[in-house]
């Protein structure tokens, strides 16, 4: 959807949609975080919307646009903040699932 016809759907201007999204961000406090970490969360967003409560880690790596050592460095943040749990798989230790917050629906 273009972003014209959002703004007459909902008869907001672009300042007032950019304004609630910040809103938005800052109840869930996403605004202690940088932007690549935004990116890289909502890219594990929305490739969860695809699957279920869990994506593997290879998946996101295989479409993380990020250098490698910038990818896990915000993977590490999100950790630390608590945006992103990661657990071993039962079965091949090599493997990490990655779960969303639920504060992040």
């Amino acid at each position: 959807m273009e972003v014209k016809n959002i703004l007459k759907e909902t008869e907001q201007s672009l300042s007032e949609l950019w304004e609630l999204l910040r809103k938005k961000e800052n109840s869930v406090g996403l605004n202690i975080l940088s932007f690549t970490d935004r990116d890289i969360l909502e890219n594990i967003l929305s490739l969860m919307k695809e699957s279920n409560k869990k994506i593997l880690l290879d998946e996101i790596l295989d479409k993380n646009i990020h250098p490698r050592a910038t990818f896990f460095r915000s993977m590490k943040k999100l950790r630390q903040t608590k945006f992103i749990t990661v657990t071993k798989d039962n079965i091949d230790r090599r493997k990490s699932w990655i779960s969303v917050s639920k504060k992040l629906g």
